[in-house]
């Protein structure tokens, strides 16, 4: 039996048990820990080394498709949990990060495969939706955080430098993770709908708060804080905290952390190449990352399956970003 066959097993019969048992409180607690890796203040599990990591289940698969069908089921499994235990922390910050990747593997993808003009309302419905799920992963998170520091969310979501310094200030290395999603959620959504009057204005405090993790934890997932770093700085307008030095600054940094290895690595690359209408540059990058073996980063397996479509496909329109002129 597959380990995600498994994972989908145990969350299903945890779900019934709950239900049942006169020990509800103790059994929820317990199995909300087990299946976030973190406990009830959310506080990450400390994993022996050699252990077995859940998570392979998901990023270790090199079939998007498996993922994309199962990702749903588990995402309500752990929402069942989340409604019966909602102040286990461990289980919601794990639902949080749950909604963005779903946003992103089982929504977003999608979206982005319908450039049939017939499909526009079909494709801006289903940007919506990732929208919803992007934000509602962020949402969940910072919940978790109002819970420990009263204010959390306002300061952040706010336009006082003060504030928002003030409460990322507060984040500890235990929260990068956590941290990180949310932020990751937030910025996904911006990407999805720059002119959203609601995200735009909240942006410099959730700078604010991956830099914090970035310096608490740099290395963290590889160069995963430094990568949406350097995205969000290269992106956003200067006055509502874009700044292309400071992103080429991270950018360094993700090419530290990933050793420029990474499929994400090249996609990145790519992404300047295009910006300076470097077409040779651009197909290297896309060639390169569709030549990489799965097998020799399997931790990354699915990323990098999804990275070798994605190439795929602006490959095969190269014309939509380079001008002949």
């Amino acid at each position: 039996m597959k380990l995600y066959t498994k994972l989908f097993v145990l969350l299903v019969s945890l779900a019934l048990v709950v239900s049942f048992t006169s020990c509800k409180s103790m059994i929820l607690n317990a199995a909300s820990s087990g299946i976030s890796g973190a406990d009830k203040k959310g506080v990450p599990s400390e994993s022996k080394p050699g252990s077995p990591d859940p998570m392979m289940a998901f990023m270790g698969e090199k079939d998007p498709v498996i993922v994309r069908e199962v990702l749903p089921t588990v995402l309500k499994i752990y929402e069942i949990m989340h409604i019966e235990n909602p102040e286990h922390q461990g289980n919601t910050i794990m639902l949080g990060s749950l909604n963005v990747m779903y946003a992103n593997l089982c929504v977003e993808s999608k979206a982005e495969l319908m450039t049939d003009p017939r499909l526009l309302d079909e494709q801006v419905a289903e940007y919506n939706r990732a929208k919803l799920h992007y934000m509602r992963g962020h949402d969940l998170i910072f919940g978790v955080f109002e819970t420990r520091w009263p204010g959390f969310t306002k300061a952040i979501m706010g336009t006082e430098e003060e504030e928002y310094a003030e409460y990322a200030a507060k984040l500890t290395k235990d929260d990068v993770n956590a941290a990180y999603w949310a932020c990751a959620g937030f910025f996904a959504s911006f990407s999805l709908d720059p002119l959203d009057s609601e995200v735009i204005g909240s942006i410099k405090g959730h700078i604010h708060v991956l830099e914090r993790c970035a310096k608490l934890n740099p290395d963290y997932s590889g160069g995963a804080i430094w990568d949406v770093l350097m995205q969000i700085y290269t992106a956003a307008p200067s006055d509502f905290g874009g700044n292309y030095a400071r992103g080429m600054e991270c950018y360094e940094e993700y090419m530290r952390c990933s050793g420029g290895k990474t499929a994400g690595a090249y996609m990145t690359k790519a992404s300047f190449c295009i910006d300076n209408g470097d077409k040779e540059g651009f197909i290297e990058c896309m060639e390169t990352i569709l030549a990489m073996d799965t097998d020799d980063d399997p931790t990354n397996a699915l990323m990098t399956t999804i990275a070798q479509q994605k190439a795929q496909r602006m490959l095969d329109h190269i014309d939509d970003y380079f001008i002949e002129w």
